[in-house]
C-alpha cells in the first residue's frame, strides 16, 4: 500500500508539472550534479561559464521567463540582466536563473551542425528551458571575436532546425554551425525532477 501511494504521488505530481509546463514553463530536469540558481545581479561560485566577450571576461549560462517561454540566456559580470534571442536581442531584467554546478569538469562541449543535432546519441545534451512545440537546448558560437552562447531550437526532421540563436551588437544571428552543451553524470548521480518549489527525487 505505502509503494502504491508513493506511486500514485510521483504521477500526481507529474500531471501538476505538466499543467505548469503548458502554463508557467517552470518544469525541468536536472542532476544533483549541476542545477538552475535564481540571478538577481551577483554571480555565484559555481556559475558554469559559457563564452567571453570581445574583452576575455567570460560570459554565463542563464535562462529568463519571457512571455510564457523559458529561455537560454547570456549573463554578463555586474550586470542584473540577462540578454535573449527572440528577434533581436532582449534584454530580461527578472525571473533569471543562471547554470551552477560543483563539477565544471563533466560538461563538454560538443561541435556539430544544424541538421546533425538528431546524431548525439551518445550525449547527454543539456536542456536550457521550455518553448511550445520545441526541445531547446543551450549552444555556443564565435562571432565578432566573441564565444557567444545562445539557444538551439530542435523541431521536427533535421532540415526544419534552423540552428543557434546568439545575438551581438543588439542584433539576433543564426549559426549553422556551433558548439551544443553536454553533460556526462557520475554514475551514482541522482535524477531530480522539480515541480514548482517541490522536489521528487527519482533513483
Amino acid at each position: 500500500k505505502i509503494s502504491t501511494m508513493l506511486n500514485n504521488r510521483k504521477i500526481l505530481c507529474s500531471l501538476f508539472c505538466a499543467i505548469l509546463l503548458e502554463t508557467i514553463g517552470c518544469y525541468g530536469f536536472l542532476y544533483e550534479e549541476y542545477y538552475w540558481e535564481d540571478y538577481e545581479g551577483l554571480i555565484p561560485k559555481n556559475a558554469l561559464i559559457g563564452g567571453k566577450d570581445a574583452n576575455g571576461n567570460p560570459i554565463y549560462i542563464g535562462q529568463a521567463y519571457y512571455y510564457s517561454k523559458l529561455l537560454p540566456a547570456k549573463i554578463y559580470q555586474n550586470d542584473q540582466n540577462a540578454y535573449i534571442a527572440w528577434g533581436s536581442e532582449i534584454k530580461v531584467d527578472k525571473h533569471i536563473k543562471i547554470l551552477c554546478t560543483p563539477h565544471p569538469e563533466r560538461f563538454k562541449w560538443i561541435k556539430t551542425k544544424h541538421n546533425e543535432i538528431h546524431k548525439l546519441t551518445n550525449h547527454k545534451v543539456v536542456k536550457g528551458g521550455w518553448e511550445p512545440s520545441y526541445d531547446l537546448y543551450i549552444g555556443r558560437a564565435f562571432h565578432n571575436s566573441e564565444t557567444l552562447v545562445g539557444r538551439i531550437r530542435v523541431y521536427g526532421p533535421p532540415n526544419s532546425n534552423y540552428g543557434l540563436y546568439i545575438t551581438s551588437k543588439g542584433k539576433e544571428v543564426i549559426v549553422k554551425e556551433f558548439e551544443i552543451l553536454t553533460f556526462v553524470p557520475n554514475r551514482n548521480s541522482t535524477e531530480v525532477r522539480y515541480c514548482n518549489k517541490r522536489v521528487v527525487v527519482v533513483k
